[in-house]
């Protein structure tokens, strides 16, 4: 994996997973229903792929424990049970959202297996703290890829940037979007649950310029792949025009050429 230049501080030397054994879903309390809805039945739908699932409401004023699984069933009425309700939540602005030390607790569990383990959050409320280098560090070293999806009206809290670098960082990404648009990322987002190993990424950081990468697929086979394109930790703006991506064989033999100025269909996976 190649990620900015960074690889080197971390050994991976004890985390050399087979297969990911483990999600872990957070969502935020003043999340609306309908992108909760949606995003919780996709991971009902793929949990019998993985050997644990896990769910948590956090942003909530009583913090809740972290509930674990090793079926859908439970899964299922775990999640169903502990519904987003914004009256549970801190009810103001001020405060930041406790995102990471749901995230600390999930890294301290000494039961089920963190290498290789993929966290799908949903996200309301920004976290205060500017340097989370040390939760980054401890999920590189188990190979745990984060994806956010961020509410860009957010609840509460003052930094949105941290949860961009997390997602970055750790070889997942962050999408920053409100209304449809967010449960359209975040639906899009749990597609990843479908391929139980994700054995190469890259992000690249563009302004104004594409890059040209190579994926690692033999010659002579073929596989789906999905591409995201975020901007960074917010929503789009003004300063986007339209993009050109052409994907092709290095035989020459095909390609796919796209082009968008439409702005409804980044949140989607192009």
């Amino acid at each position: 994996m190649d990620h900015t230049g960074v690889e080197e501080k971390y050994s991976f030397a004890a985390c050399l997973p087979y297969q990911n054994n483990t999600v872990l879903y957070p969502y935020s309390t003043d999340i609306d229903y309908w992108t909760y809805y949606w995003g919780s039945d996709t991971m009902v739908g793929y949990a019998r792929l993985y050997g644990a699932m896990a769910n948590v409401q956090f942003d909530t004023k009583q913090e809740e424990e972290i509930e674990y699984h090793t079926d859908w069933i439970s899964l299922n009425v775990s999640i169903y049970s502990h519904q987003p309700d914004p009256s549970l939540g801190y009810g103001d602005k001020a405060t930041g959202s406790n995102l990471y030390n749901v995230l600390k607790k999930f890294l301290n569990n000494k039961k089920y297996p963190l290498c290789g383990a993929e966290v799908l959050v949903l996200a309301k409320r920004y976290p205060d703290e500017s340097d989370v280098s040390d939760i980054i560090s401890q999920l590189r070293a188990n190979r745990v890829m984060v994806y956010i999806a961020v509410d860009s009206i957010p609840s509460g809290g003052s930094n949105s940037a941290t949860l961009y670098e997390m997602s970055f960082q750790t070889n997942g990404y962050c999408a920053f979007a409100t209304g449809r648009d967010l449960y359209n990322a975040f639906y899009d987002m749990t597609w990843i649950l479908g391929t139980p190993y994700q054995f190469f990424a890259r992000n690249f950081v563009v302004s104004g310029l594409g890059r040209t990468f190579k994926t690692p697929i033999p010659p002579g086979y073929s596989d789906w792949g999905a591409t995201a394109i975020t901007v960074q930790n917010h929503t789009l703006d003004n300063s986007f025009v339209s993009i050109n991506s052409t994907f092709e064989s290095t035989d020459g033999s095909y390609a796919l050429k796209r082009f968008t100025n439409n702005l409804f269909e980044l949140h989607n996976q192009l």
